[in-house]
C-alpha cells in the first residue's frame, strides 16, 4: 500500500507470502478441531464435510504451495535479469508485467489441481468404535474414485504425479541452484570490478596531488546539487547488492526445505508407477516432519527481510512501531508532551538562527565581483 514499496521485486515477494500464508491457514481450522482438541474420533460427518476437508486440507494448499514454487523461481529470474541484463529489466521487470505473471501463475496452479477436485466422490459409513460398549461407533469418510477416473486410472495418476514431480519440484529446485550460483558469481564480479576501481581513482588522485580542480570534480559538484552525489549513489548500490543477497538468502531457505520433499515425492512417484520399493509408514512420518519444517521456514523470511533490507525496516517501522511509540508518549500526560513541544520549538528556532547567520557569513566572504566561474560553489556552499 505504500508507494516506495511498490517495485515489481516487492510484488513477487508479497504474492509468495500470501500464497504460503493461506497454505497454513486454509487447513489449520481442520486440524485444531480433528487432533487438537481430540474429536478425530466422534466427529460427526456427511458427504459435504468429508468433500470440505478433502479440499481445505489437502487441495487448496496443494494449490497455492504450487503456485509459491512458481513464483521463487520468478523471483529468481527476475532478479538476474536486473543483475545480469539491466538493458532489459526496465521493459520486461514492470511492476503491470509482473502482477499480470502472478495472476497467470495462480491460473496455472489452480488448472493443475482443478482434477483432483473432481476425481473422487465420498460416503459415509459407520465402524465400530474403539471401545466395546454399546454406541460408541464413529463414522468414517469412504473415498471413491469417479467414474471417468477408473477407465484412465494409471494414465492420470503417472501423468499428475510425474508432473508434480518434473515441474512443481525438480525443475524449480534446480533452476533455482543454478540461478543463485549465477547470481552470487555476478555480485563477486561486480564487487571485484569497483574495488578496482576505487583503487585506480586513489592512485591517480595521488599522482595528481594538488592541481587545479578537474571538470570531473566541477561535474561532481554540479550533480550534488540535484541529488546524484557519490555518497547517494554508493547509498543505492548497497541498498542493490543486500536486496540482492537477501533474496539469494530467501532461495537458499526455500531450497533447504524443498529438496528433501522432491525427493520423496520422486522417489513416490517411482514406486507408484515403476515397482513399489517404499515403506510409506515410514514415508509419511518424513513427510510430516517435512512439512513442519516448511511451515517454520515461512517465518524465517520474515526474519531475513528485517535484518537485510532496509527499506523494509524502515516501512515496518513507521507501520508498527511508530504508532506504538506515539501512543505511549501520548498516554505519558499533556505536561510532559507540552515541555517535549516546547523544547522541539526553540531548538528549531535555534537551527533557524544557526542556518540564517552561517549563510551571511558565507555571502560576506564571497567577493562581490563572482562571475559564472564561481556560481557553482556558491551555490554548493549555500545548499
Amino acid at each position: 500500500s505504500r508507494p516506495g514499496m511498490q517495485s515489481p521485486t516487492n510484488c513477487v515477494l508479497l504474492s509468495m507470502a500470501v500464497c504460503d500464508l493461506i497454505t497454513i491457514l486454509i487447513p489449520t481450522p481442520w486440524y485444531i478441531y480433528l487432533y487438537t482438541l481430540g474429536h478425530h474420533e466422534d466427529a460427526e460427518w456427511s458427504t459435504v464435510s468429508c468433500f470440505l476437508y478433502d479440499l481445505l486440507s489437502v487441495t487448496v494448499p496443494q494449490i497455492f504451495h504450487t503456485a509459491s514454487n512458481w513464483l521463487t523461481l520468478a523471483l529468481a529470474v527476475q532478479r538476474y535479469i536486473y543483475v545480469c541484463h539491466a538493458a532489459v529489466a526496465k521493459q520486461w521487470c514492470t511492476l503491470a508485467r509482473s502482477r499480470m505473471f502472478v495472476f497467470v501463475v495462480l491460473g496455472f496452479a489452480v488448472t493443475y489441481m482443478l482434477p483432483r477436485v473432481f476425481d473422487r466422490t465420498y460416503d459415509v459409513i459407520h465402524e465400530a468404535g474403539p471401545s466395546s460398549s454399546v454406541g460408541s461407533e464413529r463414522e468414517i469418510c469412504l473415498v471413491h474414485f469417479s467414474s471417468w477416473v477408473m477407465k484412465i486410472v494409471n494414465i492420470y495418476f503417472i501423468s499428475f504425479w510425474w508432473f508434480r514431480v518434473v515441474f512443481v519440484q525438480i525443475f524449480p529446485c534446480i533452476s533455482l541452484v543454478i540461478l543463485n550460483i549465477l547470481l552470487f558469481s555476478a555480485m563477486r564480479r561486480a564487487e571485484q570490478r569497483r574495488r578496482r576501481l576505487t583503487i585506480n581513482k586513489t592512485n591517480n588522485n595521488f599522482k595528481k596531488g594538488g592541481s587545479r580542480p578537474t571538470r570531473s570534480n566541477t561535474i561532481a559538484r554540479r550533480m550534488s546539487i540535484f541529488g546524484f552525489s557519490k555518497e547517494s549513489r554508493d547509498r543505492r548500490q548497497r541498498d542493490a547488492n543486500n536486496t540482492t543477497m537477501m533474496l539469494i538468502v530467501v532461495i537458499a531457505v526455500f531450497l533447504a526445505v524443498e529438496l528433501p520433499l522432491s525427493c520423496i515425492t520422486a522417489l513416490h512417484t517411482i514406486s507408484s508407477s515403476v515397482v513399489e520399493f517404499l515403506d510409506y509408514r515410514l514415508v509419511g512420518n518424513i513427510i510430516l516432519f517435512i512439512n513442519v519444517i516448511i511451515c517454520l521456514s515461512y517465518p524465517l523470511n520474515f526474519a531475513i527481510y528485517c535484518g537485510m533490507s532496509r527499506q523494509f525496516r524502515t516501512t515496518f517501522r513507521s507501520l508498527f512501531l511508530n504508532p506504538v511509540k506515539v501512543a505511549l508518549c501520548t498516554s505519558s500526560g499533556p505536561g510532559e508532551s507540552g515541555d517535549q513541544e516546547g523544547t522541539d520549538v526553540m531548538t528549531s528556532n535555534k537551527n533557524k538562527w544557526l542556518d540564517n547567520t552561517s549563510s551571511t557569513k558565507m555571502s560576506k566572504v564571497m567577493p562581490a565581483t563572482t562571475n559564472s566561474t564561481d556560481n557553482n560553489g556558491l551555490l554548493t556552499t549555500n545548499l
